[in-house]
């Protein structure tokens, strides 16, 4: 295909891309059971058992019942039944899975949230009287939710990319609210909307839900783990690649509960990239190459903060730390955590990385792989063997390993030194040297109520920022210009405001001469987004 896409699959195609991956992935079927005659019988028995467990945990969904008869009905005349009843069996259960996995786009709900919604927010979330928002309609002073969102990077290079390839672009994940804005930053580079993979938990909040069905999303069941549905999940990214439909795909698989960034990324679908080239190079596309665009988020406040770290403590240590509900399913506390934003005048970063191909190589301006000297290489020489462009599993799985490795370096030195998180990376550091103790789990639970004297607080907040710079001048990690231009007495204060204006609780209060840590938790949470950068030592 030639032509640059404007929208999604409509449901013919929808029905067409079904119909390639069951093929696909019964042809694999066929090939191991050539090669082992068991391997059709494990599979199924396999997948029926991962089938009846998965919904033996979800009673409260109202098909539960009904699943768990039917797949136990299925496993008492497994002994009974033929290959291809067997072969017919898997084929539905696949079918299955597509009709569950695939979303649906309406160009009409897409132009909404684009266009009306972004503008609806920000009046509401600006709390503007009827009064003031003519006034401001008189005066052409609109205000716009844009403000506080700093898309960074090059811009240009990634619409450029999308008119020569296809794009996956793979961000950090930190909250639910990733989704919707990166879905926002496509939109504004001028892209046509992407496919992006949604947990499958998000479709039961009626307005996320509503939205992620008509605008793209694909459902994600993280709780599946089991080797047909992950085989069928990565058949139709494959396939929906092939097709030149452009992805975001959050790596890190889910949001990050201890605010850190990740060790290893999931390979299966970063896998996809490379397995879409090489089918790509085999069909002779016009467009074969497949691009990775890294993007990196940055929040002074994560909206589901309190309840991502205290559910991490909770499974760590096997102690009750209050009970907590995830906040992006509290639509009022959604509300208020943009209007805190807008109120404030906090940023949200996104910084747009430069690409990569499916090997690691970084890629230029006119979409040509670079080796590691800058020289233009083709990466189709890597697929080769005996003359011919193949797959081969061992290779593959090691070029993935080693983009990922890139990934990984990028979503470092794309972070944000922000005041929130500089501050709470000072004043956790202190907590543990007046607590003495090493382990920082066991640090948390002696700091609540702990004061640290202010001076010392200052002194050692300025040391850290310094470091900081130094560390963005070899190209290492971002420091704000607010940040480089504060006092660390300013840096203090403003982490303060942000936090206590949205966390009932916040990380620390201030003083004239103390500063009393009341959350530590939270401290630790927003600390951890610069941990292991630099030590005071």
């Amino acid at each position: 295909m030639s032509s640059f896409r404007k929208y999604l699959p409509d449901e013919k195609e929808k029905f067409e891309i079904k119909k390639e991956v069951k093929e696909r992935i019964m042809r694999d079927i066929f090939y191991y059971t050539r090669e082992d005659d068991s391997y059709m019988r494990r599979l199924l028995n396999e997948t029926i058992s991962a089938e009846i467990e998965r919904w033996k945990n979800e009673r409260e969904f109202p098909l539960s019942s009904f699943y768990i008869k039917y797949f136990k009905k299925v496993r008492q005349k497994l002994s009974k039944i033929s290959d291809n009843e067997r072969k017919y069996l898997l084929s539905q259960i696949v079918e299955t899975y597509m009709d569950e996995i695939q979303g649906h786009f309406s160009p009409l709900i897409y132009n909404l949230a684009t266009k009306v919604v972004p503008q609806a927010l920000s009046f509401m979330l600006t709390g503007l009287s009827l009064p003031n928002i003519l006034i401001r309609l008189i005066e052409l002073n609109l205000p716009s939710i844009d403000t506080h969102l700093i898309i960074d990077g090059n811009r240009e290079k990634i619409a450029k990319l999308a008119k020569k390839g296809t794009i996956m672009l793979v961000p950090t994940h930190v909250s639910h609210m990733d989704s919707p804005i990166i879905g926002y930053v496509v939109y504004k580079l001028g892209l046509p909307p992407f496919l992006y993979g949604a947990g499958l938990n998000l479709f039961s909040n009626p307005i996320l839900g509503f939205f992620m069905r008509n605008l793209g999303a694909y459902k994600v069941d993280r709780k599946r783990k089991h080797e047909l549905y992950l085989d069928t999940l990565k058949e139709y990214v494959c396939t929906t690649l092939e097709r030149e439909y452009d992805h975001i795909f959050f790596p890190e698989g889910t949001r990050s509960r201890t605010g850190t960034f990740p060790e290893k990324l999931k390979m299966g679908i970063l896998g996809c990239g490379l397995k879409s080239f090489i089918n790509n190079l085999q069909m002779k596309k016009e467009r074969p190459n497949i691009y990775i665009v890294p993007a990196t988020f940055t929040y002074h406040l994560v909206l589901e903060a309190e309840s991502l770290i205290k559910q991490y403590l909770e499974d760590t240590t096997k102690e009750d730390w209050v009970s907590y509900s995830d906040e992006a399913f509290k639509i009022p506390r959604v509300v208020d955590f943009i209007k805190r934003i807008v109120e404030m005048d906090i940023k949200v970063f996104v910084r747009l990385s430069d690409a990569f191909d499916p090997f690691g190589n970084y890629v230029d301006d006119e979409g040509n792989s670079l080796d590691p000297s800058g020289r233009p290489i083709d990466p189709k020489k890597y697929v080769i063997k005996d003359g011919n462009i193949v797959h081969d599993r061992q290779r593959d799985a090691e070029y993935t390993k080693e983009l990922a490795s890139k990934i990984l370096k990028t979503y470092r030195k794309d972070n944000m030194v922000l005041s929130t998180n500089l501050s709470c990376f000072t004043i956790f550091h202190l907590g543990m040297k007046k607590v003495e103790e090493d382990d920082e789990i066991r640090a948390i639970s002696l700091m609540e109520g702990l004061e640290i004297d202010m001076k010392e607080t200052l002194k050692y907040l300025e040391i850290a920022k310094e470091k900081f710079i130094e560390l963005e001048k070899e190209d290492k990690i971002r420091v704000i210009d607010r940040v480089k231009i504060k006092t660390a007495g300013n840096i203090i204060d403003t982490a303060y405001r942000v936090f206590s204006k949205y966390h009932k609780i916040p990380p620390f209060t201030i003083s004239k001469n103390k500063i009393k840590i009341l959350n530590p938790p939270l401290l630790y949470y927003y600390r951890n987004r610069l941990k292991d950068y630099i030590s005071f030592d």
